[in-house]
């Protein structure tokens, strides 16, 4: 990357969308069941991030053409970027939990390099590591890959002969590619690898494919998301809540049992614990939106220096008016076919570079128009299907959340590692009282379909 990098399109357009109640930061989190090591864990971190990524050891500054750029700082030292914190008794996940909700809203210095990890001692009688990012470093895909290259397959980490590639590379390639064992797609399973519309942007919708009429029905008529208990303006109160960990083949014995995907039954089990959570509160919607990303480029196991954003956002509308969940579960399961056939991803992409380059008050305007006709970002990283280990301690479980803009007021993140399923959600304290129960209502609604499964079969 040299000394100097301008930051692409994308990349500049997240780093512009700070606010107070909803930062531009991406929040990852693993636990261990044993304390860590953390000098080991920090040489690790020291040469498969620090050494190999400059935009980690790099601060944003403004040129003078107004545009963004990363600058390496030379006397930066990582050691800087760590906070070292014991979780208050009894150490458990109210505790953890109450950490990373009070972290939400802190921001990143632009002085220092836009990155930090807090490694927590006590949770549970071991460890866990909550690593800060900002958005404009890298997308999802990225981000996840990021976490995993830290991580080795077995206790004894990467041993190789002398001859072999730097450990740093080995580290990255040998995890990503258990990464790409475990199916790392986009939540959508809408991926588009090509960044350029052939012909113009009209010429791409009018086409006769279903998904594509409903890509132009989303532009101009917009997606439907109901007023309901917590539309309003965010505050700077956050809260964190996850659920115990699925087993991940009682999910894959729905999905063959109704032909579906997997991830048709993670996201019905979303629109279930909404539609439950909503009724709780006094509150009926026909049907609420997230915002899915989508990653634009092929899976690359080695991370290419230079990171970046290459993603659009797509639009589920998820039915919370449908009692029935295998009835639901149909339902979801048409939508989602319809945005795999469509375009929708491309053009969102297109639409993104172009509200990129606007005055900054209008793309601010246009980005906020946009984002509020979702309630926030859903994502599904499939993970490997087997343990991986950090400084010698096997990982346990990992969780992370996108970033929120405008009033959106969740951030939903179902994670799949190692056999289990973990789910989790970053919520607005004040317009999502009672946020424990979207999680728990997202264990309940997979049981409430693996009954009516077993009770009435599907194809």
């Amino acid at each position: 990357m040299g000394g100097r990098q301008r930051l692409g399109v994308q990349d500049a357009l997240w780093l512009e969308m700070d606010e107070p109640g909803n930062l531009m930061v991406v929040d990852s989190l693993f636990w261990t069941a044993a304390p860590i090591d953390w000098d080991r864990y920090r040489d690790v971190a020291r040469e498969r991030l620090w050494d190999r990524f400059p935009v980690f050891r790099s601060v944003v500054v403004r040129g003078d053409d107004g545009a963004w750029w990363w600058e390496e700082q030379p006397g930066a030292d990582p050691e800087d970027r760590y906070e070292h914190v014991r979780l208050p008794e009894p150490g458990g996940d109210a505790e953890l939990q109450a950490l990373i909700a009070a972290q939400r809203t802190v921001p990143l210095d632009r002085s220092e390099p836009l990155w930090r990890a807090v490694l927590v001692d006590g949770y549970r009688g071991g460890s866990a590591v909550l690593f800060r990012a900002h958005h404009a470093i890298a997308d999802g895909v990225r981000m996840v890959q990021l976490a995993f290259s830290v991580f080795d397959p077995g206790p004894e980490g990467i041993v190789a002969p002398p001859a072999a590639p730097r450990a740093s590379r080995r580290g990255i390639a040998g995890t990503s590619r258990l990464l790409a064992r475990g199916a790392v797609t986009n939540p959508a399973g809408a991926a588009h690898t090509a960044l350029t519309l052939t012909g113009s942007l009209v010429g791409s919708l009018v086409g006769s494919a279903t998904g594509d009429v409903d890509t132009l029905r989303k532009l101009v008529l917009g997606t439907r998301n109901d007023s309901t208990c917590w539309t309003g303006t965010v505050g700077e109160h956050k809260a964190i809540a996850w659920a115990p960990p699925i087993d991940l083949d009682d999910v894959k014995a729905i999905a063959r049992a109704h032909a579906v995907t997997v991830n048709d039954v993670l996201v019905t089990c979303v629109a279930d614990s909404l539609r439950t959570y909503l009724r709780r509160h006094g509150a009926v919607c026909h049907s609420v939106t997230w915002d899915v990303p989508v990653n634009l480029k092929p899976f690359d196991p080695t991370l290419p220096v230079v990171l970046g954003n290459s993603f659009a956002l797509v639009q589920l509308e998820l039915p919370t008016s449908i009692d029935d969940p295998v009835r639901a579960l149909e339902v979801v399961r048409r939508r989602m076919d319809r945005i795999k056939r469509g375009h929708e991803a491309v053009v969102d992409f297109g639409l993104q570079a172009l509200i990129a380059r606007l005055d900054k008050r209008l793309y601010r305007a246009s980005v906020d128009l946009l984002a509020n006709r979702a309630i926030g970002v859903l994502t599904n990283v499939p993970g490997p299907d087997v343990p991986l280990h950090v400084a010698g301690r096997k990982v346990e479980g990992m969780l992370g959340w996108a970033p929120l803009t405008a009033d959106q007021v969740m951030s939903f993140t179902i994670y799949s590692y190692d056999g289990k399923v973990f789910v989790g959600i970053a919520a607005d304290a004040g317009l999502v009282p009672d946020h424990e129960e979207v999680v728990e209502g997202f264990s309940a609604a997979l049981e409430r379909i693996r009954l009516l499964t077993e009770a009435h079969p599907g194809p």
